[in-house]
């Protein structure tokens, strides 16, 4: 009997084997690893510092947007804590603020009919209403109709000599009054000297507001008294011309004021020239020949003493008087 036929492969028959079939591999996958390695060292590289630049763009540009979000988070709050302070602020001013004062006035009540008033003329030219220097007397002003004398009025005098004075009226300015109700037909005046003419004044009333009610004339006369008519020239002939020496010395040292009065009662006793001097202290067309500096001219008065020495019978009065313009 046979015996089994073993075979036996050497060990460097079966590793030759094996070694061919991982030739066959590696040959089969080196054709593959191949196109990639070519690829990759084809690729571009990335520069390190342009990563660099980029990351660092990001940055920024992210902390820009940051604080534009951030900018318009505080002005939304700033914006509501406004909104809740201005009532509050609204609310307080409200609380503290005084009440206006409304004023009401005949001008602002333009549907209010004025009612029409007019005012009778006290005197007349020819026969003025004769008073005495300094000494108040009645001027009752007669208003139509007479239950608008009812009401309050500003009254004005034009015309009046300087020192004019007003009773029965609460005095605003040098030619102006307050007439409470009532108070027109109480009313007393004073001229402050004498005038050898008649003062023309006009009488003038307005309104609180302003408005014109009524205007009228009043003629007043105010005569020299007794004592100021001119003496007897054999007893005050001697005392003038030693006055007016006396004035014409202080005339010299500019004492102008001094002068008048001297000039006055030489005047006074009826001396002509005196009066024609006196006046020429109130000229203004002389003041300054005599020196007087600071002094103010007074027509009215020139022309009331110039007038005078008319009358007593000086020659260059009437001349002088012309150069005033009367």
């Amino acid at each position: 009997m046979k015996s089994p036929v073993t075979l036996h492969t050497p060990r460097r028959m079966l590793r030759g084997g094996h070694r061919r079939k991982q030739t066959s591999k590696t040959r089969r996958s080196t054709p593959m690893k191949a196109p990639l390695k070519r690829a990759r060292s084809r690729a571009p590289s990335i520069s390190p510092w342009l990563f660099v630049m980029a990351t660092a763009l990001n940055t920024m540009v992210a902390s820009i947007l940051a604080v534009i979000i951030t900018l318009g988070v505080v002005r939304q709050e700033r914006s509501d804590v406004r909104s809740d302070v201005q009532p509050r602020e609204a609310v307080l001013a409200s609380a503290y603020a005084r009440p206006a004062v409304v004023v009401r006035s005949e001008a602002a009540a333009p549907n209010v009919a004025l009612q029409q008033i007019s005012l009778r003329p006290i005197s007349s030219p020819n026969q003025p209403l004769r008073l005495e220097p300094q000494k108040p007397a009645q001027l009752s002003l007669q208003i139509e109709p007479e239950e608008a004398a009812n009401e309050p009025f500003i009254l004005a005098l034009s015309g009046a000599p300087p020192g004019t004075l007003l009773s029965g009226a609460t005095q605003i300015s040098s030619d102006t009054w307050f007439l409470s109700p009532g108070s027109a037909d109480r009313l007393e005046i004073a001229l402050p000297e004498w005038s050898t003419s008649a003062f023309e004044i006009t009488i003038t009333l307005r309104r609180t507001n302003g408005l014109l009610a009524a205007q009228t004339k009043a003629w007043i006369a105010v005569p020299p008294p007794p004592s100021r008519l001119p003496a007897s020239p054999k007893i005050g002939e001697a005392t003038a011309r030693d006055l007016v020496a006396r004035a014409d010395r202080l005339l010299e040292k500019g004492d102008i004021v001094g002068a008048r009065a001297i000039y006055q009662r030489a005047a006074e006793l009826g001396d002509a020239s005196a009066a024609l001097a006196l006046g020429a202290t109130y000229d203004p067309n002389r003041l300054w020949s005599l020196g007087a500096l600071g002094l103010v001219g007074d027509k009215e008065r020139a022309r009331q003493w110039y007038q005078r020495a008319s009358e007593l019978g000086h020659r260059e009065a009437k001349a002088r008087l012309s150069a005033l313009g009367f």
